[in-house]
């Protein structure tokens, strides 16, 4: 039996959303028993660490995540980069923080088998909330799934879910023939 290991990464200066997607490719894909959802979390950076600080304290987490044995065997690696650099909605810092973060994922969890990809590339311009449903809908609910660590708010459920349905996403248009 093969299966592929997925560890999808949603980057944020405050709430870093991670969660592995496995995938039995000897089930059919439209099953969704050939899919686990494992080790999920998410590192939420304290309110103290400002500017500079704060994403050094984030990559920090990640860091210490990147070396547990759970998510070195993963064979990819999905990271979330910032959407647009330039886009009025979004301050430049906010920006910038977010790609600084989706970088030091990427060389964190190793470049080798990292890939960067913008939210439009992979949700298609589909609401969250669309999104974050249709993956509950196939996958199970959320509450279900393993966690590395438990969130403490609701809140921070759409951090997971983001990950995770990148992951969904990534696997689907790979593993096709399968």
């Amino acid at each position: 039996m093969e299966k592929v290991r997925v560890l999808s990464v949603d980057p944020s200066l405050r709430n870093t959303g991670l969660g592995i997607v496995e995938f039995n490719t000897e089930m059919d894909m439209r099953d969704p028993s050939s899919f686990k959802v494992s080790h999920c979390q998410v590192l939420v950076n304290p309110q103290k660490y400002k500017g500079t600080d704060a994403i050094l304290n984030m990559l920090d987490m990640i860091s210490d995540e990147a070396k547990k044995p759970c998510y070195q065997k993963v064979e990819n690696v999905l990271v979330e980069s910032p959407p647009i650099m330039f886009n009025k909605e979004w301050s430049s810092s906010v920006v910038s923080s977010i790609a600084h973060i989706s970088g030091g994922a990427v060389a964190l969890f190793g470049i080798e088998k990292s890939f960067l990809f913008r939210p439009n590339e992979w949700n298609k311009a589909r609401k969250k909330d669309v999104t974050h449903h249709n993956t509950a809908q196939f996958l199970g609910n959320p509450e279900a799934w393993h966690y590395e660590k438990m969130i403490k708010s609701e809140k921070y459920l759409e951090h997971i879910l983001d990950a995770v349905s990148m992951a969904l996403w990534w696997i689907r248009e790979n593993y096709e023939e399968y």
